[in-house]
């Protein structure tokens, strides 16, 4: 019985009290402007206590103006957002007032630093800076019932890790990681506003398409407690047009180029040399400068396998010249010695019923051996068989590389 009175009087005075603060109002202390309702609410106002005992709910998102500088030397990206954060603070609650803000209110410059905000940071942060020309890129609203709503315009650099095996087929995840500082999730809690990632319409990323986002919870627990952390990994696909014009197709030509010798007669051997030189060096040129924008990464990559394919092609095919070249000329020269030890076997013979003495002396057989020695006979077979390999280079040559295209892109294309 005592207790239900107890419970009684609580509960009158809680009406008396109500009924009291509606008074005060009235009599004139109700404020009437903006500056007069923030006065009057951050008058008790303690912006180190949390707005509740419990945790609170932050909600978190993203609006995308421009997505940009994407390294592959650095592992990074720059991007430009407004970041949207939305919480409630029940300190900060009002009695709506008459007005265009009845319900809602702008509060003004500076006053961010005066109530409790999110400690939010980039957990992949390596620069990030807000805005200021030609105000504060900063806007913070409040609601009758104590919800704030606060977004800030920023620029941040963010780390993202690449594997790079199938540079320049490739597709990145880019990570952009948000994370309590010092609250923990006993205080703080993450969550995502209903339309988390918002971006433009005609949003165009330098060699890049983005083909969507993936949200993550990655809360991680500290020495210290467990942090509230969420995570937004964009997709992107590498924009292959670029590389097809600057690369691909270059390095396609300079072998196909290289192929030209084997149509250039063996006898033409400046020519040939010539192309087989220009080709391999070319090539090496481009694959040097193909790799300078990468860095040093311990594993094969596409690129890699193409152009190093690229260069044992035109390489291969200054072999096939060469080979071709001492091949005919070690035919010529035996075909040739048989034919001078067959005609010695002749001058012999006649030879053993004249001996001749030349004019200073020498008998024939001194000058017989000086002629044999130096007299050569062109034997067709051998020129035969060397244009018969630069017809069978001109069949092959072409096969395997089509081959290895066929290879190279069906696995770097499609493979996961």
């Amino acid at each position: 019985m005592k207790l239900l009175q107890i419970v009684l009087i609580i509960f009158t005075q809680l009406i008396l009290l109500f009924h009291m603060s509606r008074a005060k109002w009235k009599n004139g202390t109700k404020p009437t402007t903006r500056a007069e309702l923030m006065v009057q609410l951050l008058r008790k106002y303690e912006k180190g206590n949390a707005p509740r005992k419990g945790p609170t709910d932050v909600k978190l998102g993203i609006y995308i103006n421009s997505f940009y500088s994407i390294s592959e030397q650095t592992m990074d990206y720059s991007i430009n957002i407004y970041l949207r954060q939305s919480w409630n603070d029940p300190r900060l609650q009002f009695e709506p007032f008459n007005g265009k803000d009845k319900h809602m209110i702008k509060m003004e410059d500076g006053t961010w630093d005066l109530i409790w905000t999110p400690d939010v940071f980039f957990r992949n942060e390596k620069k990030a800076e807000f805005h200021y020309v030609t105000i504060p890129n900063r806007l913070l609203r409040l609601t009758d019932n104590g919800d704030i709503w606060y977004a800030s315009k920023i620029t941040a650099t963010l780390s993202c890790p690449m594997d790079l095996h199938k540079y320049p087929l490739d597709e990145q995840r880019c990570p952009m990681m948000f994370e309590s500082f010092g609250n923990t999730m006993d205080t703080m809690i993450y969550k995502w506003l209903p339309e988390p990632v918002v971006h433009e319409k005609n949003l165009n990323l330098p060699q890049y398409v983005l083909q969507k986002h993936v949200l993550i919870d990655c809360s991680q627990n500290y020495t210290t407690g467990a942090y509230p952390c969420l995570q937004i990994d964009f997709i992107l696909k590498r924009d292959i047009g670029y590389y097809m014009i600057q690369l691909y197709i270059p390095s396609v030509l300079i072998v196909i180029l290289s192929w030209v010798a084997f149509w250039i007669s063996i006898d033409a051997i400046p020519a040939r040399v010539t192309i087989g030189l220009l080709t391999v060096l070319t090539m090496t040129t481009q694959s040097t400068g193909a790799r300078s924008q990468l860095p040093r990464v311990s594993y094969i990559k596409a690129i890699d396998v193409w152009m190093s394919t690229c260069l044992l092609f035109v390489f291969a095919s200054l072999l096939e010249f060469a080979v071709v070249n001492v091949f005919s000329r070690k035919e010529v020269k035996t075909r040739t010695a048989a034919t001078l030890k067959r005609k010695r076997k002749e001058d012999e013979m006649a030879l053993e019923q004249i001996n001749i003495v030349t004019h200073n002396g020498r008998d024939f057989k001194e000058v017989r051996e000086k002629i044999t020695k130096t007299k050569y006979i062109r034997d067709p077979d051998g020129r035969h068989k060397a244009r018969r390999i630069d017809k069978i280079a001109r069949k092959a040559f072409p096969g395997v590389f089509v081959a290895f295209n066929l290879i190279y892109w069906v696995t770097y294309s499609f493979s996961e």
